[in-house]
């Protein structure tokens, strides 16, 4: 059976109401690995926006855990507030049923999951503050479900790390050598580790952040579009999402770029590669002069031999296009 994870209304405050005290943060000593490096990231991240000072120890002394404000990876407890380890009897688990890689089944929290289940949220409302709650909590999901259901996946052994470089090996590969004993050494890389890890996690962050903006600009240019079975974009932005959501029967999408107006066909499927509406056959290929003749379009410059976008010179002669494959 999987236990409920406990997650906190205000993790950063709550038991640590003095703003001007300095916060001990304590994870295990020796060799790190991509939970405990993501999970300090995700922590010293939150704590850092939110202004709050705090130092970090490495050490497995029971007296110094017990005095630190937050724990991570050690100690043997998890409380959801202050102490997230992972390695004891009943830690807690959840039932996955879809992500990315194929993950699935009962996947036990890695502390890096549950570090993130605690202050993620924190950190996308500090980043993002003009996303409303919805937004939010969907921004948090695609994070865990991209970076941290494996992470978690791999630290419990329910998954192996792919072959060549990822997520886990580049962070292992910060780890001092087997014969190299000096602690400082260790305590330096591990903040070179998360400092990669932090800026892997903002940016995939801001990716989701435009992501979500797109949503609202798709919809109102939907809005304002003539012909419903074409989707008259601003500029290039991602859309197959807010399609599908909607419900559109747009076939195609029209957009500016470098220049020049392109055209876009609209996936069968959100994920599939099969198309609602090809180009015609006898465009397939052609380009400049070649395809204005056989479209009989002026400004028509290139269809891609797999029918499946198409170049123009002008606005006009993009919905030309689009109109004349529709049958419009």
């Amino acid at each position: 059976m999987s236990s409920a994870v406990t997650i906190p209304s205000d993790s950063l405050t709550e038991g640590l109401m003095d703003r001007n005290k300095e916060l001990l943060i304590v994870t295990h000593n020796g060799r790190f690995h991509i939970d405990d490096v993501f999970s300090f990231t995700t922590l010293s991240l939150a704590l850092d926006l939110d202004n709050r000072p705090f130092k970090v120890e490495r050490t497995r002394d029971t007296e110094i855990i017990e005095k630190a404000d937050i724990v991570f990876d050690v100690g043997g407890v998890f409380d959801g507030k202050r102490l997230f380890d992972h390695h004891q009897i009943g830690a807690p688990e959840r039932d996955i049923k879809q992500t990315p890689k194929g993950i699935e089944g009962t996947i036990p929290y890695s502390s890096a999951g549950l570090i993130w289940r605690a202050f993620g949220l924190d950190v996308i409302q500090k980043l993002a503050p003009d996303l409303d709650d919805k937004s939010r909590k969907i921004a948090h999901n695609v994070i865990e479900k991209a970076l941290v259901i494996p992470i978690d996946a791999i630290d419990n052994g329910k998954m192996r790390p792919e072959n060549g470089l990822n997520f886990s090996s580049i962070i292992n590969v910060f780890n001092p050598a087997w014969d190299t004993d000096d602690s400082s050494t260790q305590l330096e890389r591990f903040f070179e580790a998360s400092k990669i890890v932090r800026t892997i996690l903002i940016y995939q962050l801001n990716i989701e952040f435009a992501r979500l903006r797109a949503i609202g600009c798709t919809e109102e240019a939907y809005k304002n579009s003539p012909d419903k079975r074409i989707l008259m974009l601003p500029r290039w932005m991602p859309h197959i999402y807010p399609i599908f959501a909607n419900a559109w029967a747009t076939q195609l999408v029209i957009y500016p770029a470098e220049n020049e107006w392109r055209i876009g066909t609209v996936p069968i499927r959100m994920h599939g590669n099969d198309r609602r509406k090809l180009f015609p056959a006898s465009w397939g290929g052609l380009e400049g002069e070649a395809l204005a003749t056989e479209t009989g379009i002026p400004g028509s410059k290139f269809v891609h031999k797999g029918l499946f976008i198409a170049v123009t010179e002008t606005k006009e002669s993009a919905i030309a296009l689009a109109e004349k494959t529709l049958g419009g």
